[in-house]
């Protein structure tokens, strides 16, 4: 199945592999006549143009980064999402609750 667009009345049709290669548009009114070899095409040239542009950047330093979820390789900072965090608050705070389940773990379960 082929989503395609028709220029003329703007509405769109799923082609389907019974469906002729060349064909006229299902509207009534309309006259145009489709060609799935160039509507394919026009459909991977605009997929790929979208993912080319979708290129992540660190938020602090700029630098191309492979995820959202990633150390930065540029800066070294701990990217989560739009949000970044040194490596060493990030291991404070890791620290900080470890030491406070310890404690829960010490004194409230026996």
């Amino acid at each position: 199945m082929l989503k395609i667009h028709c220029p003329e009345c703007k509405q769109f049709f799923l082609w389907t592999d019974d469906m002729p290669a060349r064909g006229k548009c299902p509207n009534k009114d309309c006259e145009w006549t489709y060609d799935i070899h160039s509507a394919l095409k026009q459909n991977i040239t605009r997929h790929t143009g979208t993912a080319e542009k979708k290129d992540l950047l660190c938020p602090a330093c700029g630098g191309e980064i492979t995820a959202r979820f990633t150390v930065c390789p540029h800066c070294t900072n701990i990217v989560l999402g739009n949000k970044i965090f040194k490596k060493s608050y990030f291991f404070v705070a890791v620290c900080i609750i470890l030491i406070g389940l310890s404690l829960v773990f010490k004194y409230l379960v026996k």
